[in-house]
């Protein structure tokens, strides 16, 4: 039995279904048509965090649609979906176009939880999952699920909505959506793309995803909760005490790979930085604020 056929087997009898979020053979193109742009979302609804907002007149890479008629797209380094209200798409070409379902997703409740490279306590461990990890679930398999690492096991597992999954991933969401600023304006006291200074970017940044942080950079730092250095995520606010007073005067949002991005000053506006130069070595600490 196949596995779509296991699946509907599956659901027929109370179970989990799981479909894999469907790519067709190729892509096509869409346009955005929308005069005030057009937001990418982690999901498909206005619901959703954004991710990014595309200009007028932009070319995306469509990968499929939903039943409501949203699209599933690329973008740079970008995936996500936009109103099919606002895309254009030439209408042949969206008949090729596969129906794409959402991801399922599950919460780990104990932990840690080995992956397996067999849906049996016999596979070879591949790694562990800590308490609270969010998986996307690509098949159910007799108390099994398969991931894209492996297999777990479902007597460990949750299953939790989109909503849960959007909090999760905020931070690299937040990253993403700050990249599209980059070349900003340096404006002290600014908090718009007009000009942004270092709090003003990092409060702009989050308020799209509903998180409300405080206006300065030192005040900043008391929302949260305090990171350590080596368990900094992607998504992170980084704060830096610079000219040796010991006060808090910047702040940036950690992207990874010992980077962050920052309203720099008037010379450079919104850029990437190392956490190893400049401003950094005056690095004061870090909070998680998703």
């Amino acid at each position: 039995m196949n596995s779509y056929k296991r699946l509907a087997a599956q659901a027929a009898v109370g179970l989990l279904s799981v479909a894999l979020l469907s790519l067709p053979a190729f892509a096509v193109t869409g346009t955005v048509d929308a005069e005030g742009g057009l937001r990418v979302r982690s999901g498909p609804g206005t619901d959703r965090p954004a991710m990014a907002s595309l200009l007028d007149g932009t070319d995306v890479k469509v990968t499929g649609i939903t039943a409501e008629g949203w699209y599933q797209v690329s973008y740079k380094d970008i995936k996500g979906y936009v109103s099919g209200e606002y895309l254009k798409v030439d209408p042949q070409e969206a008949k090729t176009l596969e129906t794409v379902t959402e991801p399922v997703y599950g919460k780990v409740t104990e932990g840690p939880l080995n992956v397996r490279s067999q849906p049996s306590t016999s596979g070879d461990k591949v790694k562990k999952l800590s308490e609270g990890t969010v998986v996307q679930l690509l098949e159910t398999l007799d108390g099994w699920y398969r991931i894209e690492d492996g297999y777990i096991c479902a007597d460990y597992i949750k299953i939790v909505d989109a909503s849960e999954v959007a909090r999760t991933d905020r931070g690299a969401q937040a990253v993403a959506y700050a990249k599209q600023f980059l070349g900003c304006p340096y404006v002290y006291g600014g908090s718009s793309p007009r000009g942004f200074d270092c709090s003003g970017f990092v409060k702009y940044v989050f308020a799209n995803f509903g998180v409300k942080l405080e206006r300065s950079a030192s005040a900043q730092m008391n929302n949260g909760i305090a990171v350590s250095r080596s368990e900094l995520k992607p998504g992170d606010l980084v704060f830096f005490a610079q000219n040796g007073s010991g006060r808090i005067s910047h702040v940036g949002i950690y992207i990874g790979g010992n980077q962050f991005i920052h309203a720099s000053d008037e010379n450079t506006g919104v850029i990437i930085s190392s956490m190893y130069d400049g401003v950094a070595r005056g690095y004061a600490g870090a909070r998680r604020v998703r």
